[in-house]
């Protein structure tokens, strides 16, 4: 064999040998980014359908951060709102007027009048239910603050709905409002509602009532009973005349 055979010779073993390690540099490689694949696991998004303006859908994925609004307890605009009790206190009636009562606070019950009494006396505004309040009678009181007046006010009977309400023909609003207790209130020493009846303001005044129906009875009696009494005189008094003229 010549030398030169013997060169081409060495020459091939070098190259397969450099291919052996190449390839298998490849594999070792292939093998460790299959060993990390399997160990760090992929990242996936799950699409969560949002309505978007238009009609349709976008898909989100659920790795972005999302603020859930907390529930609120709102009252509709249009429904009514109890004012807050302002104090609560037994009172006695001293004066009224038309629309104003005057009570001499004997107990306080809870609250405050600071501002608003004037030794141990307080205005409370009712409108026009001061008339079935009775003089000299203690009520238990509850008062609350007019928002337009600034002035202790407090009531007897529910005010009626404007315009009746929703019960008007062709009204229907579809807003459906809390029952809330209205606090502010006057009761009788009982805890019972003041009597509101249309005959409520009469019951306390039967000597009124009496005096009323009686007078012009004993007007109209006493008038006929006297013109009875002078038309008895006059003819007795022409009759005695006329004989005493004829001589009899």
């Amino acid at each position: 064999m010549t030398q030169r055979t013997k060169q081409l010779s060495v020459d091939r073993w070098a190259l397969r040998a450099s291919l052996v390690v190449f390839l298998s540099g490849l594999s070792l490689a292939a093998v460790g980014f299959s060993s990390a694949s399997a160990v760090i696991p992929p990242t996936t998004t799950v699409p969560v359908d949002e309505p978007i303006e238009g009609g349709g859908v976008v898909d989100t994925p659920t790795d972005q951060s999302t603020t859930v609004p907390a529930p609120t307890n709102t009252i509709p605009a249009s429904c009514f709102i109890p004012t807050r009790v302002q104090a609560t206190f037994v009172g006695r009636l001293s004066a009224s007027d038309r629309r104003t009562a005057r009570f001499e606070v004997t107990q306080m019950r809870g609250g405050s009048l600071d501002g608003y009494s004037v030794a141990s006396l307080v205005d409370v505004q009712y409108d026009e239910d001061v008339r079935y309040l009775n003089l000299d009678q203690s009520y238990i009181v509850a008062v609350g603050i007019d928002e337009a007046s600034g002035v202790l006010y407090s009531k007897i009977r529910d005010p009626e709905p404007l315009y009746g309400g929703s019960q008007v023909v062709g009204v229907n609003s579809g807003v459906k409002c809390p029952e809330i207790e209205d606090a502010v209130r006057t009761l009788t020493m009982d805890a019972r509602s003041v009597e509101s009846g249309v005959l409520a303001p009469l019951k306390n005044a039967k000597t009124k009532i009496g005096r009323a129906i009686l007078l012009p009875f004993l007007w109209v009696f006493g008038g006929l009973f006297g013109l009875a009494t002078i038309r008895a005189f006059v003819v007795t008094v022409y009759r005695t005349g006329k004989r005493a003229w004829s001589g009899q």
